[in-house]
């Protein structure tokens, strides 16, 4: 009954603000705790079978007692409670980062949130690290940054990280001073507050299942239902463990698939080029030439598979196409290699090893290799080009144009340049 009333002073509260705007300032789950507090104090609710908070007393006698967390008997303790204590850590911050994301800059659904607060995943870390240090001193429980209690303050008005710390400081003083004074609160107001919470984040459930729906986000709705359903029929600590598990396969899934393309030509132009999987009947492809393009960084996640399917490339012209098919490309399609890397704006070790075995082999079987659009010579990448041997191993800074059309008169000009030297006595006197 209590959380029923509360939700419907919380929804005509919300129905008369836009109307009244300083509906909002009303304390109204103030007033309902006090009223209650006051209600069960007249009429004695404690002797009728009502659960009161009653006394809430520290066991050493002081509100904030002060422990040295570093005891050498307490360090016996350190390894078995290391893997909990990560994962405490872990998913305080994925609340904290949620938090602040959904509520931060004042961007929620309906306007809400704290105004001038951006997210900085370093700060955010620094901040818990050296809250959680210091509560531990006081033997407090790991605090993070909870998405519910970040709701609370912006539902109250709260618009700037001071309302933050007037809360914390209202609380001390209600800690220090005004606990007795809640001896009366019926612990129902307590547990009907903390549903209001959970019934507000729950209301956000529907339009955000309808928008994954009307975008056909089948991955991201079947990962939420099955971490909702091992949480319900199971246990909590499944479906976090499901939650993290799948989102880490999903991310792995995604960082280590190369995104490597084949490129043809625009009919009617001469500079524009465009995915030839997508619509190859309406492109051109320049007879002779391969010309890939890779629209990433290469780190050691993406570049395990990338000679596979730089293979099924010069086979087939896809890398869709299963690798027991017969060869659907002529050899001759493939005496030009270009490289289109204007969106590797990093490389590594491991990326640039790879690549480097690449070149080398088409290098080996007589076949030129060209890059273009790369970054300019002081940048890392083309260095690590250079470090490789990359560089002149393709043949030297002249080949590594500025376009992919340039490459392609590159090509032309290598290839009669070369017609011309085996044949000199086809040459004009």
């Amino acid at each position: 009954m209590m959380m029923m009333l509360t939700i419907c002073d919380r929804q005509l509260k919300k129905h008369l603000q836009p109307r009244y705007p300083k509906v909002a300032y009303i304390p109204d789950r103030f007033i309902i705790v006090v009223l209650s507090a006051v209600l069960a104090w007249r009429f004695k609710w404690e002797k009728k079978g009502l659960d009161i908070l009653g006394n809430v007393e520290s066991s050493t006698g002081s509100p904030f007692p002060f422990r040295f967390p570093f005891i050498p008997s307490h360090m016996e303790h350190v390894r078995e409670a290391m893997s909990t204590s990560f994962l405490i850590a872990l998913l305080g911050f994925f609340e904290s980062s949620v938090a602040a994301k959904s509520l931060g800059g004042g961007e929620g659904r309906h306007g809400e949130g704290i105004q001038g607060m951006s997210l900085s995943a370093n700060r955010e870390l620094v901040a818990l690290g050296v809250a959680n240090i210091i509560g531990g001193c006081f033997m407090a429980l790991p605090a993070f940054g909870g998405y519910g209690r970040s709701k609370v303050n912006a539902s109250t008005g709260g618009k700037t990280p001071m309302s933050s710390i007037l809360l914390s400081l209202i609380t001390i003083i209600c800690v220090l001073f005004l606990l007795p004074y809640f001896y009366y609160l019926p612990k129902a107001v307590l547990s009907a507050m903390i549903s209001v919470v959970a019934y507000s984040l729950i209301e956000e459930a529907p339009h955000d299942i309808m928008f994954f729906i009307s975008i056909r986000g089948w991955s991201e709705l079947i990962l939420m239902f099955i971490i909702f359903f091992a949480t319900i029929f199971y246990s909590l600590s499944l479906g976090i463990a499901l939650g993290v598990g799948l989102s880490i396969l999903q991310v792995i899934r995604h960082s280590t698939k190369p995104r490597i393309q084949i490129l043809g030509k625009v009919p009617g132009t001469h500079d524009q080029f465009e995915n030839a999987e997508d619509n190859p009947q309406t492109l051109e492809f320049i007879e002779g030439c391969l010309i890939v393009k890779i629209p990433e960084p290469l780190t050691f996640a993406n570049t395990g598979d990338l000679k596979n399917r730089l293979r099924r490339l010069e086979l087939y012209g896809t890398t869709a196409a299963h690798p027991a098919l017969p060869r659907v490309r002529a050899p001759e399609h493939n005496k030009n290699i270009i490289f289109d890397v204007h969106g590797v704006t990093s490389i590594d070790g491991s990326g640039t090893q790879v690549l480097t075995e690449i070149v080398e082999s088409y290098v080996s079987r007589g076949e030129r290799v060209f890059f273009c659009r790369v970054p300019k010579q002081s940048s890392q990448v083309y260095r690590m080009f250079e470090k490789s041997g990359i560089v002149d191993r393709t043949g030297g800074p002249r080949h590594f144009v500025k376009s992919v059309d340039e490459a392609l008169k590159m090509t032309e000009l290598e290839t009669v340049t070369e017609y011309f030297r085996d044949h000199p006595d086809q040459g004009v006197a």
